[in-house]
């Protein structure tokens, strides 16, 4: 998400909170802003002027708004919470960068030394006049990891939601040891924390979940949103339409159980939704920790292939 969306969200919800009408208020930010964020404030006020809602004129917007936050910001109009709901979203993603800058912190060393790895072992190539093969090396190696980031940047250009090619990338991730189980659970994370600000606002179930499920990335879970949403129409409780949610551990399935009888379901859902956030955060550092360490074993292996390679042909000279 754009440092100018961020920007956009801070302001409006501070001028909401002084008292100023959301059309002065992004009237006040397009006179005053320049650069990205001037543009992002006056395309938002001319089609707020045109009649159009906070959260329509966001997604006419050209920048990336997460499905999270369109909802949200439609349930804080309908509720009269608008501030309230601007000052959770800044807040959460306040979390959220902290948590991207230390991972990206922890990666940056280890990728540097794979780098450093497959750049140097491979130099005596160049100097025995090998240069397209030092080349097709590099690009074994440098290419698909500028493939990757390019795809997890242009994400939601190269895979827009509901396609083939999206479905096909989630399978295969779900597959992955360790990565899927931690994307199935960070998903089921920020579902049960939309949910339950989606409550806080007073939406309910049948206007709530269904927002739920678009927002969320992950088709399975979404379908079980679905499932969760038929099951309360006909009658069933809160609780009892969780229970077909995978992933939710036991203790969490109680204290959602115990919010739903107390009338507390809401807080339960974002608390819940909160803890496992923060689990599947710990367990992705704690794998970037280990990076370092694979990192050197590749080093340290290529590095000893090319010395036995090189003692091999010495040894094959004599």
């Amino acid at each position: 998400m754009s440092s100018a969306y961020n920007e956009l969200l801070k302001g409006i919800e501070t001028r909401l909170r002084a008292g100023i009408p959301l059309r002065d208020a992004v009237g006040g930010m397009a006179a005053d802003g320049g650069g990205r964020l001037g543009a992002l404030a006056g395309a938002l006020h001319l089609k707020i002027e045109g009649g159009g809602t906070l959260s329509e004129a966001l997604g006419g917007l050209d920048t990336r708004v997460p499905a999270g936050h369109a909802a949200l910001i439609e349930a804080g109009e309908s509720s009269g919470r608008l501030d309230e709901t601007l000052a959770e979203i800044i807040a959460e993603e306040k979390v959220l960068t902290e948590a991207r800058r230390r991972l990206l912190q922890r990666l940056a060393y280890p990728l540097l030394i794979c780098c450093l790895a497959f750049l140097l072992p491979f130099l005596y190539l160049v100097l025995q006049g090998r240069t397209g093969e030092y080349l097709l090396i590099q690009s074994c190696f440098f290419v698909p990891l500028l493939l990757l980031f390019l795809a997890l940047h242009y994400r939601r250009e190269i895979f827009p939601p509901g396609s083939n090619r999206r479905r096909l990338v989630e399978q295969v991730i779900l597959a992955l040891p360790l990565v899927g189980g931690l994307v199935r659970q960070y998903s089921l994370a920020a579902a049960l924390q939309l949910l339950g600000r989606l409550l806080r606002a007073g939406l309910g179930f049948s206007d709530g979940l269904p927002l739920v499920s678009k927002a969320t990335g992950l088709r399975r879970l979404s379908l079980q949103l679905d499932e969760m949403a038929v099951r309360i129409a006909g009658g069933s409780s809160a609780s009892e339409g969780l229970g077909c949610i995978d992933g939710i551990p036991a203790d969490l399935r109680s204290r959602l159980a115990s919010g739903d009888v107390s009338g507390t379901l809401d807080a339960a859902l974002v608390e819940s939704g909160k803890e496992l956030r923060e689990a599947a955060l710990a367990r992705l550092e704690t794998v970037v920790k280990i990076l370092p360490i694979l990192a050197y074993l590749l080093a340290g292996g290529l590095v000893l292939w090319r010395a036995l390679s090189a003692f091999s042909g010495a040894l094959g000279g004599i």
